[in-house]
């Protein structure tokens, strides 16, 4: 069974890998500092647990790339482009490290709390139930993780 980031168990070892950060960890790859994933994460998760399904259509390349993403590949790819409103590059620095660190977990316990459907449209793989947001969150939560070493 995937992991799934709306199960207590997933949350609870994503906030244990979490408290490992420290201000002074470097990126195995990609560019964003620490405190910069922390930002990119909490802007993402508050979107996905705030915000509600556009009217766009699933496109079949959206699905089959769902498919593969979520069901078939073990990990997200590194150094994948994601949307420019999450882009934290230039708007947080290291001082801001603590904060955000708290915000990231304060967010990812809400994820086993939620008791709503979670609609946003994926901007790759179009509309996708909650349960799939919950193995998307853990994924990228996680891919994120591993970029630090944690």
């Amino acid at each position: 069974m995937k992991k799934n980031l709306l199960t207590e168990e997933a949350a609870c070892s994503i906030i244990t890998r979490a408290q490992n950060l420290s201000v002074t960890h470097r990126p195995q790859w990609g560019k964003m500092t620490v405190t910069e994933m922390l930002l990119h994460c909490n802007s993402c998760n508050r979107q996905i647990l705030e915000e509600n399904r556009s009217n766009k259509k699933t496109t079949l390349k959206q699905y089959v790339l769902r498919i593969l993403a979520l069901y078939i590949a073990s990990d997200f790819k590194k150094n994948i482009k994601g949307e420019a409103r999450h882009d934290p590059k230039g708007k947080v620095d290291s001082s801001h490290f603590d904060q955000q660190k708290n915000e990231f977990i304060r967010l990812i316990e809400k994820f086993p709390a939620n008791k709503y459907p979670l609609t946003l449209t994926h901007p790759a793989f179009g509309n996708i139930s909650t349960n799939e947001w919950g193995i998307a969150a853990y994924k990228h939560m996680d891919h994120h993780l591993r970029q630090f070493g944690v």
